[in-house]
């Protein structure tokens, strides 16, 4: 992902944007507007004692620190916005689970 992801004009308003839904399927796609509104639903089935839990830890450490304004992007030009609400609590209760799990191994 990258900023300004549709190459819109600064400051602009989305519902005056005419050729909105073909620049997003052009620049965003379905793929990528899947994965900003699905990811944290896989997250969730991580188990929080897996061998992978440190990694994924660290993942979302580093999306957080570099990719996600690009996501709140897609999110809010996908109309999909809500979505990154559920989403962050979602992060948010893995990730407190997965730190109580370390503690107890």
């Amino acid at each position: 992902m990258k900023r300004n992801i549709c190459k819109l004009d600064d400051h602009v308003v989305l519902i005056k944007i005419e050729d909105l839904p073909t620049l997003r399927a052009t620049y965003i796609g379905n793929t990528l507007e899947y994965a900003c509104q699905f990811w944290t639903n896989h997250l969730s089935e991580i188990p929080g004692n897996s061998d992978s839990g440190e990694d994924v830890q660290k993942a979302i450490e580093d999306f957080f620190a570099m990719d996600f304004l690009f996501w709140v992007e897609v999110l809010i030009l996908t109309g999909n916005l809500e979505i990154g609400l559920h989403a962050l609590h979602d992060i948010e209760q893995w990730y407190m689970l997965v730190s109580y799990t370390q503690k107890i191994y």
